[in-house]
C-alpha cells in the first residue's frame, strides 16, 4: 500500500516539474480532537494529521492534496493509566482542496477526496476500509502578496468508510499550512 502510494507522489512530482514551471508545494498538519469509531460505540480522541499539497490545479481552482491521518484515545495521553490496549485509526486520503478568499487575508477552505483507514478499535482487528473524507477550514493568510509563507485556520474533518468495519472519525482542529 505504501509503496504504491510512493510512486504516485514520486510521479505527481515529477509532473508537476515537467509540466508547471512555477510550482509550489505546501506542508502541514492540524492537531485536535474529535471522534472515531469501528464496529464499536464511539470513542473521543485526539486527532493529528500531516499533509503535502502541490500547487497546479488538478480541476480549475482545485490542488491535490495527501493527508496521513493518526486518530486515537484521548486515555492514551493520560499518565499512570492502567488500560493496556488505546484504540486507534491510521490513514491517508488524497483529496483536491479549494479555496477562496473573502478578502486577501481571510479565506475559506474546502476539501473532499478518497479516504484509506486502518481500523485497529480493537486490539484484534486490523482491517484497511475505503471511503471519503470532507474537510472545511476557516483561516488567516500570513503571506501578504508573496506566495510562500504561512496560513493557520480552524476546521473540521470528516471520514466514512463504506466497506467492512466501517471505520469513520470526525475532528475539530488548529491547522498550520507552510508555503515552500
Amino acid at each position: 500500500m505504501f509503496l504504491k502510494l510512493k510512486i504516485f507522489l514520486s510521479a505527481i512530482i515529477l509532473f508537476s516539474y515537467t509540466v508547471f514551471s512555477q510550482t509550489d508545494f505546501s506542508i502541514g498538519g492540524f492537531i485536535g480532537g474529535g471522534s472515531f469509531k469501528g464496529n464499536s460505540t464511539s470513542v473521543g480522541g485526539f486527532t493529528t494529521s500531516l499533509f503535502a499539497e502541490a500547487n497546479f490545479p488538478v480541476f480549475q481552482e482545485v490542488f491535490p492534496r495527501v493527508s496521513f491521518v493518526f486518530v486515537k484515545d484521548f486515555n492514551a495521553l493520560l499518565p499512570n493509566t492502567k488500560q493496556p490496549y488505546n484504540p486507534y485509526l491510521l490513514g491517508v486520503s488524497f483529496k483536491g482542496v479549494t479555496t477562496q478568499y473573502f478578502d486577501y487575508k481571510i479565506f475559506l477552505e474546502e476539501g473532499v477526496g478518497l479516504l484509506a483507514l486502518n481500523d485497529r478499535t480493537f486490539s484484534d482487528t486490523d482491517v484497511w476500509d475505503y471511503g471519503i473524507t470532507l474537510s472545511i477550514s476557516v483561516g488567516y493568510d500570513f503571506r501578504n502578496f508573496d506566495l510562500k509563507g504561512f496560513k493557520i485556520s480552524i476546521g473540521a474533518e470528516y471520514g466514512l468508510t463504506f466497506f467492512q468495519t466501517l471505520p469513520q472519525y470526525s475532528s475539530i482542529h488548529l491547522l498550520a499550512h507552510y508555503t515552500i
